[in-house]
């Protein structure tokens, strides 16, 4: 009986796929290197690329950079104009609370962004703008009385616009301009207002009806006298000519007849003679 070869499994070399697989592997960090060794900065954009060995930083401009991979890191900061809407409260100088909502358009240095970085970071606007923003407020708000802050908002915006000026360009961040959007204060005091007004106005519209009467009961002097003038005058020009000739004008050419015994006809003259 013949014997039948049996199929054998294929002999793999054991070596062959470890070296393929160091290759793979080779190939890939190779392009992770490669690929990670680039970056790109916006326009309006400076980076700041931070070496995690050494500590050290440097800043670049917009475009594509080469950096150390796994090594280097980039932070990138937007140098354009920004805006950031900050809420602070204080007390005003009779002690009632005001709550001034505050809007801010600056800017970064941008030659000096990597000092920023140093010194405060990525997030400088929670750790710079926002508290500083909150005490200047606090501190321009308590030098005017509650009732005074509406009339005087410029004044106010002025004093949180300079001081913030020069407390943010220590961190070199330029305020550009400070604006306030709404001012509001305690419920009690809105009270107080509220109740001011309506009376201001009760006041105003009393004043108003006195004015109106006061002037109606001139005018109607002033028709008196021109018409008691007039009738003055009336009595004064009229004369027994303008008599005539008024009579004159009315006259519808008929001459008043009467009839005599004879038919003769009598005029009568209008003046009387």
């Amino acid at each position: 009986m013949p014997i039948k070869e049996v199929n054998k499994m294929p002999d793999f070399d054991i070596k062959s796929i470890f070296r393929w697989a160091g290759l793979g592997f080779i190939v890939i960090i190779a392009l992770v290197m490669f690929f990670g060794c680039w970056y790109t900065v916006d326009v309006g954009e400076v980076g700041v690329v931070l070496n995690e060995i050494s500590g050290k930083t440097r800043t670049t401009p917009q475009g594509a950079h080469l950096k150390a991979p796994m090594i280097e890191h980039v932070y990138h900061f937007d140098v354009k104009t920004q805006r950031l809407d900050i809420k602070a409260e204080g007390m005003s100088k009779d002690l009632q609370l005001v709550v001034v909502d505050v809007v801010l358009n600056y800017h970064l240095e941008n030659n000096k962004v990597n000092e920023l970085f140093t010194r405060v970071g990525v997030d400088y606007a929670a750790k710079v703008i926002v508290p500083a923003t909150a005490e200047v407020v606090k501190s321009a708000v308590a030098n005017f009385p509650v009732e005074n802050i509406v009339m005087e908002r410029q004044k106010l915006r002025d004093q949180i616009d300079a001081e913030l000026k020069k407390r943010l360009v220590f961190y070199d961040i330029v305020m550009e301009y400070t604006n306030i959007v709404d001012i509001d204060f305690a419920k009690e005091f809105n009270d107080i207002v509220e109740k001011k007004q309506i009376e201001e106005q009760k006041i105003k519209t009393a004043q108003y009806q006195k004015m109106q009467a006061r002037e109606y009961k001139e005018k109607t002097i002033l028709e008196a006298e021109g018409e008691a003038r007039k009738q003055e005058l009336m009595k004064t020009s009229v004369t027994k000519d303008i008599v005539s000739l008024e009579w004159i004008k009315k006259w519808d050419g008929k001459l008043p007849q009467t009839m005599l015994g004879d038919k003769t006809m009598m005029m009568i003259n209008p003046d009387g003679k």
